[in-house]
């Protein structure tokens, strides 16, 4: 299952056109036939003269007869189903439905299913079986690392933020950044999955004993990405330090363990 998110109708002749070319190249099958529901930004006279190029048969369904496109209309019904019920577990509104959407497709990619003798279509298409070792809950905090040369001496080294999905070109995650209201890549951040919600509260107790390790990405064929071990302890303080400090509850922070990423 593939899904893109567009910002306009407009955008869609060029994404579908790109993604058969990459299917016809990186996977050797020939795509032979497009079934849509009819509508114009499907239909275009550039589409049909790519259709006609590519020896591609172009079929549409019937109008207000849903079940002549039952596939498409099951994957996309379970994709809304998973997404909603991610959101509403993030405490998160529907400003972030398409991270939702996009989450679950990779997700369900990655679930064995019946249909297919218990395997899942990662595996299918790639024909090695797909490593879920990197894989967090939707909407968790994060704490995103500032890099040392965008940070002065008393800043905090690292922002609160929010996981919302998996950035496949670059092997990083997609995480939303709090204070700053906008979506980031990066590699390098801790996770709490067991927090959830847009409070942008962060204190130096928060951050103090993060040990950000920068994630080994290993873009080469084989796909595979290597991470490191966060979120590690520092050193204790002495008995008499660790008597003045505040009582404090300590959170469980599940460090980037080692995967491999396909």
């Amino acid at each position: 299952m593939k899904g893109f998110c567009l910002r306009a109708k407009s955008e869609s002749e060029d994404c579908i056109k790109t993604y058969i070319m990459k299917v016809q190249t990186q996977f050797g099958k020939k795509v032979k036939f497009v079934r849509h529901d009819g509508a114009r930004e499907f239909a275009t006279n550039s589409l049909k003269d790519f259709y006609e190029d590519e020896g591609i048969e172009q079929q549409t369904t019937v109008p207000y007869a849903h079940q002549t496109n039952g596939t498409a209309e099951r994957a996309i019904r379970t994709i809304v189903t998973i997404g909603r019920s991610m959101l509403h577990h993030a405490k998160l509104d529907k400003r972030f439905w398409a991270e939702a959407a996009m989450t679950a497709i990779y997700v369900k990619n990655r679930l064995p299913s019946p249909k297919i003798e218990h395997k899942t279509p990662f595996e299918i298409v790639y024909k090695s079986k797909p490593s879920v070792k990197h894989m967090r809950v939707f909407g968790c905090r994060t704490y995103i690392l500032t890099p040392k040369e965008k940070r002065l001496k008393w800043d905090p080294k690292a922002r609160a933020g929010l996981f919302l999905g998996y950035e496949e070109v670059s092997k990083a995650y997609r995480l939303y950044d709090i204070e700053a209201g906008q979506v980031v890549i990066s590699r390098d951040v801790n996770f709490d999955e067991s927090t959830f919600g847009l409070s942008p509260t962060i204190s130096d107790e928060d951050v103090d004993d993060l040990d950000f390790e920068s994630l080994d990405i290993d873009n080469d064929g084989s796909r595979q990405t290597e991470y490191t071990q966060a979120g590690k302890r520092k050193s204790r303080p002495s008995d008499e330090d660790e008597a003045a400090r505040r009582p404090r509850a300590v959170r469980h922070r599940p460090g980037l363990e080692e995967a491999t990423w396909r």
